[in-house]
């Protein structure tokens, strides 16, 4: 459904189009009288289309409707209106932001038929905005200074599968390996290395959606397919057509959906919810878990034939602890980074990088990276010192190591009301619940005993959130 939002101090010509275009069922009308009406609207709805008088009374007024609803980050279109018809209103409503002019004179058919139109390019700049970002985030990470850096045996062996792959570039995979060390980097590599590197690379995270959205998420929708669905909605399958459709945390993916999945995989086509045509796609699947899927099939989590639909091309990524020969080359890329980036200097010590080398990395790659960065900020001179690194392992106790890390209840926590003291613990908890997990949300809802859905709503709740 497309909001109109109509601007007019002529309450009688305000209504005459309000109930005029309220006949049109696909339009939701909203108006306002004066310029501060206007404003709060646009500042607290999505508007489609915006229909305002240049003069309420005063040109000034209807220029700032124009000019901040073109900076609303929803990009409403604009149609100006003037009683007064000259050369000079028409080329300021345009440098005020107008998509269109019109005289008061018009009829009401006419002004439908700008209205119609203005929505009608409007979709198509939208459309093309998605595809172009898509394919601008496609090229960004083409060309990113991120890559699989490795001459480990283990770490050679993955290349040489990832260029296989990328050679085929059909047939589904399933990347296996721990949180933190590079699934998505392997499925980006295939990417890139691919005849499909020019079409989009289209990320989805089965555990980050809600159950109840994964599934237009993916297929999309027609128009008035449920309540809400106020517009035709392609899903990612579709944003991937030609491309790559990268299913993260699969293990995650509701168990009705499963089936949909294994359909798609199977006849290559599939149906938006509510759709009556099938739809034809052209896309390689590659699927990442940390999880042990065939222990969720034995379990009757997980399906056994979508199991082995994703399970066409297995690749394990080796956590980081079983490739150290890695960490040292893998640090001096990081470093080299935030030096490039923050226009820095800083180098390792012998003994730094010695050090790197007998830690276990239970986050691996991301922990790494999260280590040096910490160092990286902290280091006063330009050589970073064994004692400027800060390993968060998380101990029995729950506290976590590093002295600039930890927080500490303060010391008149007993003169706090016993609500207080609670919400302060609580909010202890379960920060270093999720750092102990290294933001794995599954693991963390498994230890304290929730469902990951209730505890990704109470750490929004308590404004915690990953900032790595």
């Amino acid at each position: 459904m497309n909001r109109i939002l109509i601007v007019d101090d002529e309450l009688s010509m305000l209504r005459g189009i309000e109930f005029y275009l309220q006949e049109n069922t696909n339009y939701h009308i909203l108006t306002a009288s004066d310029r501060e009406k206007a404003l709060d609207i646009l500042e607290s709805n999505e508007i489609d289309l915006v229909v305002t008088d240049l003069m309420l009374p005063d040109i000034n007024d209807g220029l700032h409707i124009m000019e901040t609803a073109k900076k609303q980050w929803y990009l409403p279109t604009v149609l100006a209106m003037t009683a007064f018809e000259s050369v000079e209103n028409a080329v300021n409503a345009m440098k005020a932001g107008a998509d269109d002019f019109v005289s008061k004179g018009f009829g009401l058919d006419e002004l439908s038929l700008r209205i119609e139109n203005l929505l009608k390019k409007k979709k198509q700049v939208d459309q093309l905005s998605i595809e172009n970002r898509i394919l601008r985030e496609t090229i960004q990470r083409q060309f990113s200074d991120f890559k699989i850096i490795g001459q480990s045996p283990k770490m050679l062996d993955l290349m040489k599968k990832v260029q296989k792959v990328a050679a085929d570039a059909r047939s589904t995979c399933l990347i296996e390996g721990e949180s933190g060390t590079g699934k998505d980097l392997v499925a980006r590599t295939v990417h890139i290395l691919s005849v499909r590197k020019n079409a989009p690379f289209v990320p989805i995270n089965c555990a980050a959606i809600p159950e109840n959205l994964i599934e237009s998420e993916l297929f999309g929708h027609e128009k008035g397919a449920f309540t809400g669905a106020y517009s035709t909605k392609q899903g990612k399958f579709e944003h991937a057509q030609g491309g790559i459709i990268f299913l993260d945390e699969i293990g995650e993916l509701p168990f009705t959906l499963q089936v949909r999945l294994l359909r798609v995989l199977e006849e290559r086509s599939f149906y938006r919810i509510g759709g009556k045509q099938a739809i034809d796609v052209d896309v390689m699947v590659i699927s990442a878990t940390n999880q042990d899927l065939k222990k969720l099939v034995n379990n009757g989590k997980f399906r056994e034939d979508l199991y082995f639909r994703l399970n066409v091309i297995n690749m394990v990524v080796p956590p980081l602890r079983e490739r150290r020969q890695d960490i040292p080359q893998l640090a001096e890329f990081f470093l080299e980074k935030f030096n490039r980036e923050r226009n820095k200097q800083l180098k390792f010590s012998g003994k730094t990088l010695e050090l790197l080398e007998t830690y276990d990395f239970p986050g691996n790659v991301r922990e790494l990276r999260n280590i040096i960065e910490d160092a990286f900020v902290f280091t006063d001179g330009e050589l970073i010192h064994p004692e400027n690194l800060t390993f968060r392992r998380p101990d029995m106790s729950g506290s976590v190591s590093g002295d600039h890390h930890s927080i500490q209840f303060p010391a008149h926590i007993h003169r706090l009301t016993r609500k207080k003291a609670q919400a302060l613990f609580e909010r202890e908890y379960y920060r270093r619940l999720v750092e102990g997990t290294y933001w794995n949300i599954h693991e963390a809802a498994k230890i304290a005993g929730h469902t990951r859905e209730w505890l990704s709503k109470k750490l929004k709740k308590l404004g915690l959130k990953n900032v790595n």
